[in-house]
């Protein structure tokens, strides 16, 4: 894609989402006030003020995002002692009435997405601080919402991923700044790539770190859960042999008395059974004709009881009725409705003196609904619902009426032969202050350090280009001073040495006299090759060098031996300077140096030996005068030639 499209692609992208959040707005089955709905509208505005080149309303809009956004974050990773869930509840209430925290909140992972596009959008493109990262685990947090079916069947307790409707939108905007960023990640891949991919890789073990966290709180929380409602039916179980071995203890109590009982001693029998026992309706005593002769407590609902015939008013108690009142049995109802407009069951227990005189039926009325209810102090009935059913029937219902259904625990308990089915769902306010904070910090936790994970391999990786850019530099400056000074050793060489013998030039020659000037005896001969010119005349130019260098060698050979210099003057004319060296010993040196010369058998075209004049001079005392030196010498020189060449003449210095 051509680079000057993607700005027009990610406004394209932004109205798209526009247009969706626009269109769920519209739908009557969303609500245009959640949160993720409208964080989202608020960052794709900052999206689109940014493309239209209006920075600071950008940087606003989503700094003031990704601060309510935080606070939502907030309320998922404070401990619960930190900030209870219900003051989150009474903050959310007080914000507006009727509301509730998750009013308030985006789901976990679309806050973490939502904060982390925040953050891509206030740190623009600079790689430096982040942005490619920040968008990285964006994306990550977008794919995580995604039903894919990776993640195991769980009943999560707080939300983790937005709707549909949210999630459409959402994705626009990640695409949105993905395009954005797309020139700065091909700029700068080779600074990216390795960094980008090690720190998502652990932003994705993050993740997977606190889903698999989340799933072991799911069970955890479960079972606790469970164990719960286990310990309630035990309870109710419990609680039902307590009052049937109760019961049976004060049926058994009038077989001390001879005498039928009255009102009143009935009333002072049934006391203590109903005190020790509060979910009794009432306690009576029902003659063999199914007439109620007495009952306690003696309350406004129990005396219009008195004598009516429990068999015409209570017709689903018959059966049970004739058993105890006929057949003198031990007998318990199923489940009925009550003439007091409940629910409950009726012990009918045959009752007899002292004598064997059976009187008829102690009837015990036992409310489901004030059973269930004793069970207010064994669990938080403000935050759990307990049904107590049977079949599909509920018999009685204690707590708000929020339970969670994905949450409902079932235990069977027995009254009689009548199994009960009880049922505990806990509240979406209890689920909420029982859930553990450790998968959403663990996931908070494991982005940030992918997030600084980052930060260090990409300045790492940044100074180490920087430092082999550096050093390469400095390699190559380091060549071009090397170089240079080769090159100013050479052209300092050159200048003071000759190109064609190597030897000591007329400069390194002065150099070096005027360096001895406190030294005596010092002797200098000038040499100079006789009738060289015929050489280049007749055998050419590059023998007569050849012959030069010879001679340079030999000279040079010579002049060393000696402690001295050897030195070319110019054309075929060559100096010889000995420190320390009186005439005769200057006159030893020349001979040695006219003796190398015709062992090297150099010849003129006609076969004649090469051979040199020499004139001679040295300096005992006295000051040096290098003119007059160089001088006296030619002139010695001069009388050699004069003298017929290939000779040695030696002058004294005037004085």
């Amino acid at each position: 894609m051509s680079r000057r499209l993607l700005p027009s692609v990610s406004l394209l992208l932004c109205c798209l989402a526009l247009v969706t959040i626009v269109a769920a707005g519209l739908s009557q089955n969303i609500d245009f006030r959640a949160p993720s709905l409208v964080a989202t509208l608020a960052l794709t505005l900052a999206k689109l003020a940014w493309l239209c080149h209006w920075p600071r309303l950008a940087r606003s809009i989503a700094s003031v995002t990704v601060a309510c956004l935080t606070l939502g974050l907030l309320s998922y990773l404070l401990p619960e002692y930190w900030v209870a869930t219900a003051r989150w509840q009474a903050i959310a209430a007080w914000l507006q009435p009727g509301t509730g925290l998750e009013d308030w909140r985006a789901p976990l992972l679309a806050t973490l997405c939502l904060i982390l596009l925040g953050g891509a959008q206030l740190t623009g493109r600079r790689a430096s601080l982040g942005s490619p990262m920040l968008l990285g685990l964006a994306v990550l947090m977008w794919l995580a919402q995604l039903d894919v079916g990776i993640m195991p069947a769980t009943r999560w307790v707080i939300d983790y991923t937005a709707a549909p409707a949210a999630l459409v939108p959402m994705g626009c905007l990640v695409a949105a700044h993905a395009l954005r960023l797309a020139n700065t990640f091909i700029a700068e891949r080779q600074l990216l790539a390795r960094p980008l991919s090690l720190a998502l890789l652990l932003g994705g073990l993050a993740l997977a770190f606190s889903q698999h966290l989340q799933f072991l709180e799911d069970r955890r929380l479960h079972s606790v859960l469970k164990e719960e409602n286990h310990r309630l039916a035990d309870n109710l179980s419990g609680e039902v042999l307590d009052h049937l071995r109760a019961m049976r203890r004060f049926v058994n109590g009038w077989r001390l008395f001879d005498t039928p009982p009255d009102a009143a001693s009935w009333a002072m029998m049934a006391e203590p059974l109903y005190r020790d026992f509060g979910y009794f309706v009432n306690i009576a005593l029902v003659d063999p004709d199914t007439r109620i002769r007495y009952v306690y407590p003696m309350n406004a609902a129990n005396r219009r009881l008195l004598g009516i015939k429990l068999s015409e008013n209570q017709p689903a108690g018959r059966p049970v009725q004739q058993r105890a009142l006929i057949d003198h049995q031990e007998a318990i109802t199923d489940v009925i409705p009550l003439l007091q407009g409940q629910y409950g069951i009726i012990y009918y227990l045959p009752t007899r003196i002292a004598t064997g005189r059976f009187i008829g039926a102690s009837a015990m009325v036992l409310s489901l609904q004030a059973l269930t209810d004793t069970l207010t102090e064994a669990v938080d009935a403000q935050r759990t619902r307990l049904e107590l059913r049977q079949a599909s029937k509920p018999l009685a219902i204690l707590g708000p009426g929020d339970g969670n259904r994905a949450w409902a625990n079932t235990a069977q308990i027995h009254i009689g032969d009548h199994p009960l089915t009880l049922t505990t769902l806990p509240s979406r306010l209890r689920l909420l202050e029982y859930h553990a904070r450790l998968p959403a910090v663990g996931l908070a936790t494991g982005l940030g350090l992918s997030y600084l994970l980052f930060l260090v391999l990409f300045s790492h990786r940044h100074l180490a280009i920087q430092h082999r850019l550096l050093h390469g530099s400095h390699a190559q400056l380091r060549r071009e001073i090397e170089a240079r000074s080769r090159l100013q050793k050479e052209v300092e060489w050159l200048a003071r040495h000759d190109e064609l013998t190597n030897l000591a030039n007329r400069r390194m020659l002065m150099e070096t006299l005027k360096a001895q000037h406190d030294t005596r005896p010092l002797c200098v001969m000038i040499c100079d090759l006789d009738h060289f010119k015929r050489i280049n005349d007749s055998l050419g130019h590059p023998a007569g060098d050849e012959y030069l260098k010879r001679l340079g060698e030999l000279g040079e050979a010579v002049a060393s031996r000696a402690g001295g210099l050897f030195a070319r003057y110019g054309g075929e004319e060559f100096i010889v300077l000995l420190p320390g060296c009186d005439t005769a010993r200057g006159l030893q040196v020349a001979d040695e140096l006219k003796a190398s010369l015709q062992s090297a058998n150099l010849q003129h075209h006609d076969g004649a030996a090469l051979t040199m004049s020499i004139g001679l001079t040295a300096l005992e005392q006295g000051p040096l005068d290098i003119a007059t030196l160089m001088q006296v010498a030619d002139e010695a020189l001069y009388q050699a030639k004069e003298q017929g060449r290939n000779r040695i003449v030696s002058a004294t210095m005037p004085v």
